[in-house]
């Protein structure tokens, strides 16, 4: 019977095609999730923009301003998923809860940018402010992460996926990890302003 090595083991050939198999489906499980919570966060994101009252032209420009920075976002983040779905192995271990740990973070942010638009008092507008940020910085984080992963499999395999060019995703990467830090470091107390939009002031980030 042939056998193939498998993380220093070898295992009978029939067995690694099975867990390849499973592993496969459960990628394509974790794939189906993921468009599920990204086309939902979406979705909320424009029944929020629906149910603010619009009495002025100012007030038109400054919730379709608002809603297209979560729009980018959410975009930013599904576009960066896809990509490193597409090249990451079903076999490689710590990316499911990385995968879940993202999707989290991405259900829960149509929530949070609704609180955002509430006539909260200044206090509690911060504190959700700086959990939005929080929020944001661990999205790119988490997929900053899965991109390192990918580059590091694609270095022990020597570059087999076809077309994978890893000076750009190592950039990609990079970008990433920036903005994270820009998120993080707009989350800090001494970042916000009043900027006086809406019932009770907004709190933006400089």
């Amino acid at each position: 019977m042939r056998s193939t090595q498998i993380n220093g083991a070898y295992a009978p050939e029939g067995e690694v095609s099975e867990s390849g198999a499973v592993g496969q489906r459960s990628k394509l499980r974790l794939e189906n999730l993921s468009d599920l919570v990204f086309g939902l966060a979406l979705s909320l994101g424009s029944i929020i923009l629906v149910s603010k009252s619009v009495a002025t032209p100012s007030d038109l420009v400054t919730n379709v301003a608002l809603f297209g920075f979560s729009f980018l976002i959410v975009i930013w983040i599904w576009s960066g998923y896809t990509r490193v779905m597409a090249v990451l192995p079903s076999e490689v271990r710590g990316t499911f809860m990385l995968n879940i740990a993202l999707l989290f973070c991405v259900a829960i942010e149509p929530y949070l940018f609704y609180v955002l638009y509430q006539p909260i008092s200044l206090s509690f507008l911060d504190f959700a402010s700086s959990l939005y940020a929080i929020d944001g910085a661990a999205m790119m984080f988490i997929l900053a992460g899965l991109g390192y992963i990918v580059m590091g499999v694609e270095k022990r395999r020597k570059g087999s996926v076809q077309g994978f060019n890893p000076e750009r995703f190592r950039q990609i990467v990079y970008a990433e990890v920036g903005s994270g830090a820009i998120f993080l470091f707009s989350s800090l107390p001494f970042t916000w302003i009043q900027d006086g939009l809406g019932e009770g002031g907004q709190v933006v980030h400089r």
